[in-house]
This record gives structure tokens, sequence and C-alpha cells, in this order.
């Protein structure tokens, strides 16, 4: 049994672009943060002040990418590495349930349903998933990384302006065909290193 990779070739690049930043230590459990904080609303505000900027319209907040980005903020603090791509799956069933990959986190957010994206067929050695057409186009995710971090406040600048001044997050910050956006963040048990997840959808109508 094998999966296809979902990632998009366009944004693979992005997707792997590893963004770290020193940051001021502030003490923090590891918990999820309340995502109606102000500096959640500003990360929010200042990506879409950057589309607006380049004529680009501005996105919606999503509370199911929210979930999705949350899902993954903790992941990355748990096991404290910045990385987009979850343990992976190794069964047909694991595959349909999995945070192996962004896509994987938006289905069981359930902003996208599995069937919209995904198809299986049998052969014989088994299952083999396929993404659907347009379905690498859905999706987007952007992350980040404070070692000996301070409160997520302190952040938002430097964050948003390292992703601007990165190739791939810029690109899948000002990815035209993109409509909602969530935020997650998280901080590690010993509260010195903080997480960010920002997720981008194209909505399936």
């Amino acid at each position: 049994m094998h999966f296809v990779n979902a990632m998009p070739r366009k944004s693979r690049d992005s997707f792997f672009i590893a963004l770290l930043w020193l940051l001021v230590t502030v003490a923090m459990p590891l918990h999820s943060l309340a995502q109606e904080a102000p500096f959640v609303r500003d990360v929010f505000q200042q990506i879409n002040k950057q589309r607006s900027t380049s004529r680009l319209r501005p996105c919606t907040y999503n509370k199911k990418l929210e979930k999705a980005a949350q899902f993954h903020a903790e992941w990355m603090a748990r096991n404290r590495k910045m990385e987009h791509l979850e343990e992976q799956a190794t069964t047909f069933e694991q595959q349909k349930n999995c945070n192996h990959h962004p896509i994987n986190r938006a289905i069981n957010a359930k902003y996208i349903a599995w069937d919209d994206v995904f198809r299986a067929e049998t052969n014989a050695t088994g299952a083999v998933v396929h993404p659907k057409d347009g379905a690498n186009e859905r999706i987007g995710e952007i992350i980040a990384a404070g070692w000996n971090a301070g409160h997520p406040a302190t952040q938002t600048t430097t964050i948003v302006t390292g992703w601007m001044n990165s190739p791939g997050h810029r690109k899948e910050i000002l990815t035209k065909h993109y409509k909602e956006m969530g935020i997650g963040v998280a901080c590690t048990p010993d509260a010195k290193d903080t997480f960010w997840c920002v997720m981008f959808g194209d909505p399936i109508k």
C-alpha cells in the first residue's frame, strides 16, 4: 500500500522553508491560546495588509482553518520541531484520519471533506490514494518557531516581516486564490519556545 504525496510541486519548496526567530522570553504554558487574542488579530490584519498592498483581496477569518492551524502549532510545540509534515500514515484507514499533511488537518477540522480532495482505487498491492484535480490548490500553510520565545504579543511584526522576506512564505501569503485563513499558536511546557501556524484555504463550493 502506498499514498501519493498530495503536496503541490509549485509550493513544495515554500512548505519546507524553515523560518526561525529568536524572541524575548516570557513564561507561558502549553495549551491552546485564546484565538480571539489581540496578537492573533494583529497577525491576521498584517497578513491582509500585505495582500491588500499587492492588490489582492483580503482573506476572511475561518474558525475551521484556525482549528487545523492550532492542531499543528500544538504538535510542533509538543515535539519541539518546526515541520509541515506530521507522522506518515501506513494504512488506508490511518490516511483518512491522520494529520500528516496540511490537507489532512483541514479535513479533520471539517474545512473540506476527504472525498472532495482524494480518490482511492484498489489494485494488486492494495488501496492507492490520489489527489483529485485541483486538490493541491485548496490549502496552503506557513509556520514559524521562536526558540527561547516570549509571549506571542511581542512577536507579531517580527514574524510577519520574516515571512514576507522569505520568498516561499511570501508566495503563500500572496497566493491570489486563497480566500480564508486561520491562525494557531502554542508554546512548549517549559515556556521557552513558541510555534506559529497559519493555514490558508480556497473553499470548495
